[in-house]
Formats: C-alpha cells, sequence, structure tokens
C-alpha cells in the first residue's frame, strides 16, 4: 500500500510541475474572440491574437512594459551597444536563463530566430528587413549587423515576432533558419499547437474557434507566475460573454461592446478597464484601376472619404469610447494632427464625384470579415459605411467572409474596398509608416498602392536619426496620405475590459493587451 501511495504521490508531483495544469481553480479563463488565429509560430503570426499569446510564451530581448510605454527595459539581454555608425548592435544575454524545455539560453538561440524569422520570408519577417547579419560571438553575446542605420531598430526588437526560440526543441520539431525556410520549414503545425519559448506559459493547444490553452513554467527565469494556468475561449455574443462573466464562468471578458459598459459597472461584482489602443480600423480603398475604375480618381476616393458620418460612428456605435486620426499614424505617435482629418461634407463628396465624372454615382462591394472592430460588429459598422455612400449615390453591398479567408484574400491583392484593423506589434511610428507607405511590403502591397510621395516621406523618416526632423517628415507624409486618400482611418477605439473583481494586476499594454505574468487570482 506504501509502495503504491508513493507512486501515486509521484505521479502528481510529475503533473503538477508541468505547470500546474491540474490546479484549475486558480485558472485565468478568458472570454474573447480567436477567429483572427491562423498561426501561433511568432515567425509566421502577423494577427493580433497571437500577440497576446507569443508574449505569453516567449520573451524577447528588448521589453517595453504597460507602466512605461516610453522606457526600453532589459528582457533576455541585460545590457546591448550600439556602433558609432548605428549599424552593429552587440547583446549581451543573461546568463542562467532556461527555456520552459529546460535547454539553456544561448546567443545560437537568437542568431536561430531572427535568421528563421528573416528566411521564413512570412507576413512578419519586415521586421528583419534591416538584418544582414546576426552572429553568435560566443555563448552569452550577439553581435547584430543592419544594412542600414535603422534608429527604431531596439524598439522593433521588442515585437513578439522577434521572439527568442529554443532552437534545438524547434528544430526536433520541423523548424529551420536555412536560405529556403520558405518551402523547408515545417514547425508551423507543431508551434501552433506548442511554444518553443522561455516564457511564463507554455502553449499546450489551440483549436479554431475553439480555445486556446496556456500552463504555467514553473521554471521561469524570473520566477512563476501566480496563475497556474490560463484559458482563452471564443465567443462572439456579447450578451452570452457578460452572461457568463456575471455567473463567474469566466474570470474576463475581452473587448466589451461599448453599449453593455454601464451594465458593467453597475454591477458590484464586476470591474471595468478601459485601455487607450494605439489601433486604428481604417478604410482601404484601392486605387489601382484593375480593381475598380471609379476608385483609380484620387477625387472619388476623396469623395468617399468626406461621405463617412465619423461622429456617427464614434458616439453612436462607440459609445464615445475612440477618437480619430488623419491618416495612419495613431494619435499619440509623432506626426498624427487630428486637426488634417477629413470630417463629413455630403455637398462636397458629390460635387467631387461629379468633377470626377460620376455624378450619378456607382456600384461596388465592401468587404469585410467576422469580429468586431473596436467593439462593433463588422456587419454593424458595414451597414453604417453603406448607408453613409448611399447618400452620395455610391451602391456598397456587403461581402462578409469568415476572418481567415478575409485575410487571404486581402493579403493575396485580391480586394479593393475594405475595412480592417491594424495593432502594433512595436511602438515606433515605423510600426505604421513601413506598412502604409511601400508597394512591396504590408497593406499597401495588398491594396497595390503606388505613390512616390508617401513612399519617400516614409523612407526618409525611417532613416532620420533627430526627432525634430522626423517630426517635420512625418507631418508631410500625413500629408501625402490625407491628399491620396487610399486609408482613411474610421477611428482609433479604446478598449474595454470587464472583470470580476477577485482578478487583479491586470494593466492594459497597446501591443500584446494583457500580460498574463503580472495577473493573479484571489
Amino acid at each position: 500500500m506504501k509502495r503504491h501511495f508513493a507512486i501515486l504521490l509521484a505521479v502528481l508531483i510529475a503533473l503538477l510541475s508541468v505547470g500546474g495544469a491540474l490546479a484549475q481553480d486558480g485558472a485565468l479563463i478568458i472570454a474573447t474572440e480567436l477567429d483572427d488565429v491562423i498561426t501561433l509560430d511568432p515567425g509566421r503570426a502577423f494577427e493580433t491574437t497571437n500577440l497576446t499569446i507569443n508574449h505569453a510564451t516567449y520573451d524577447t530581448l528588448v521589453e517595453i512594459r504597460a507602466d512605461d510605454l516610453n522606457t526600453l527595459v532589459p528582457s533576455l539581454a541585460e545590457s546591448w551597444t550600439v556602433s558609432d555608425d548605428g549599424l552593429v548592435y552587440t547583446f549581451t544575454l543573461r546568463s542562467g536563463v532556461t527555456f520552459a524545455s529546460g535547454n539553456p539560453l544561448t546567443a545560437e538561440d537568437v542568431r536561430f530566430s531572427w535568421t528563421r524569422l528573416k528566411n521564413l520570408k512570412g507576413n512578419p519577417s519586415f521586421y528583419a528587413d534591416t538584418v544582414a547579419s546576426v552572429e553568435a560571438v560566443d555563448d552569452l553575446t550577439v553581435r547584430v549587423t543592419l544594412s542600414a542605420p535603422t534608429p527604431a531598430f531596439l524598439t522593433i526588437v521588442t515585437a513578439p515576432a522577434m521572439s527568442v526560440l529554443d532552437s534545438v526543441l524547434a528544430k526536433a520539431n520541423g523548424a529551420t533558419d536555412a536560405a529556403d525556410a520558405d518551402t523547408t520549414d515545417t514547425a508551423n503545425d507543431w508551434l501552433s499547437q506548442n511554444s518553443a519559448g522561455s516564457g511564463p506559459f507554455v502553449l499546450t493547444g489551440w483549436t479554431p474557434l475553439g480555445e486556446i490553452t496556456l500552463v504555467r513554467n514553473d521554471n521561469y527565469w524570473r520566477g512563476a507566475a501566480a496563475l497556474p494556468a490560463v484559458t482563452l475561449r471564443h465567443s462572439d455574443d456579447a450578451t452570452t460573454k457578460l452572461q457568463l462573466l456575471e455567473r463567474g464562468d469566466i474570470d474576463v471578458y475581452e473587448n466589451v461592446d461599448k453599449d453593455l459598459a454601464a451594465q458593467i459597472q453597475g454591477n458590484a461584482d464586476l470591474q471595468l478597464s478601459i485601455g487607450q489602443t494605439l489601433n486604428i480600423t481604417y478604410l482601404a480603398i484601392s486605387g489601382d484601376a484593375k480593381f475598380n475604375l471609379p476608385l483609380s480618381d484620387a477625387r472619388v476616393r476623396q469623395a468617399i472619404a468626406q461621405a463617412v458620418d465619423y461622429d456617427g460612428i464614434i458616439n453612436g456605435l462607440l459609445s464615445g469610447y475612440a477618437d480619430r486620426p488623419a491618416a495612419m499614424l495613431p494619435l499619440g505617435v509623432a506626426g498624427s494632427d487630428p486637426a488634417k482629418r477629413y470630417e463629413r461634407n455630403v455637398d462636397a463628396a458629390k460635387a467631387l464625384l461629379a468633377e470626377a465624372g460620376y455624378a450619378d454615382g456607382f456600384e461596388m462591394p465592401i468587404y469585410i470579415g467576422q469580429g468586431a472592430p473596436g467593439g462593433i460588429p463588422s456587419e454593424t459598422l458595414a451597414a453604417k459605411l453603406q448607408a453613409d455612400l448611399a447618400e452620395i449615390g455610391v451602391t456598397v453591398t456587403i461581402d462578409q467572409r469568415p476572418t481567415s479567408d478575409f485575410l487571404t484574400a486581402y493579403r493575396a491583392q485580391e480586394l479593393s474596398f475594405l475595412f480592417a484593423t491594424w495593432t502594433p506589434d512595436y511602438l515606433d511610428p515605423t510600426m505604421w509608416s513601413d506598412y502604409f507607405s511601400y508597394p512591396d511590403s504590408g497593406p499597401a502591397a495588398r491594396i497595390l498602392l503606388n505613390s512616390q510621395a508617401i513612399a519617400d516621406a516614409a523612407a526618409q523618416a525611417a532613416a532620420e536619426a533627430d526627432p525634430a526632423k522626423r517630426l517635420e517628415i512625418y507631418t508631410a507624409y500625413q500629408d501625402a496620405h490625407v491628399a491620396e486618400a487610399v486609408f482613411v482611418p474610421l477611428f482609433q477605439p479604446q478598449q474595454l475590459y470587464a472583470l470580476r473583481n477577485n482578478v487583479q494586476g491586470f494593466a492594459f499594454h497597446p501591443v500584446y493587451f494583457m500580460d498574463f505574468y503580472m495577473m493573479s487570482k484571489s
């Protein structure tokens, strides 16, 4: 009997050591929308939910914390130096850090991770565009040489896509950093169900439109998290999510519908947290004639921009929990001036259409995904835009698709008129200007944007180290975007979270939204 008891005790201890997977009483349960998830591989993922998951399961060399968004702080790198010419960054890694697997962190893991990211040639590979080489000088020293001075590089390093993978574990499951990694790397399926990081949690599974599950990494180098596990459950029904929260079946309701805010504030068992995002939900209007001839005329695009009832969207559909920049530079970022944004003017919009030769209007589809950008159901926002444009004679039909299908078609340059949301991966203006400017990258490539004025301003700003000069360039960059009217911001939302009162430590972050390591349940 004693032998059997000893065996049972050993089994229980072993199970608990993988991260408290059995200790569900303390697990954090979150209701959110998971319809955007395509992959959880840090080298391939370029959506929104993955930012939260990758931050929880991986670490970067440098980070920016929620309590000070203007300061770079050490993470896996305890220090770094930059050469006088701005081309060489040398990072000194912390000693004694291990991955969740138990493998030690070394400079080779950094070299492998960043080289793999670049060679995968996926959506987030742009972050490594200026990385000419990564060298493991010794076990704890990494030397990175850039192809051109990139003042934003340290901020870019904080992006979850720049996370450091356990190269031994990743390679054992199909990962490669070879030059042909885009065709030979087979780790995507494994990395979407498991993680190979050093973060405070370990990914244990993802079911599309179902759940994402994490368990605690008890060997985390900063010390074990308070939460034994985290589960994100998919739900796209606001009423259901609130009912689950009120009953105590979930702990957090992410991205609360704005019209439910007062009800939450009136419930003594709940708390409402408001986070100011740097997200922009925008209209994308392709000016390429292959898509839609009327839209190739800037006057038509400007007419559409002036037809939108922005106040109706922000005050009516978002209950005032939003603001609006003039261009694809959010409020709070250098160069963003809301005074230059489009305002609704139906008469001016009609005059522009007539001047362009479309006095009688025209027809076109608007392509949308599912979900609720900023808390507005996509179909509701589309119907509002449909009604607004009808007032200037433009007939819009709504083409709604599953979000993963919508994103795939958008990235394949198949959609001409749509709305989408851009969520930053790091906190520098280049997070927007690098992707909404050039004909060969980001959303700009997706709608076949080809504006020399926008591209030139973006390139100049990215290379400028002097803050005052950089601000001048970004001001010109914004003006060029307003004139082109290919990306028209609809709103920059605040994000609402409803939490049970026993949840502590939540602090909104504009990149990864929630930091599970800082959270606990009493």
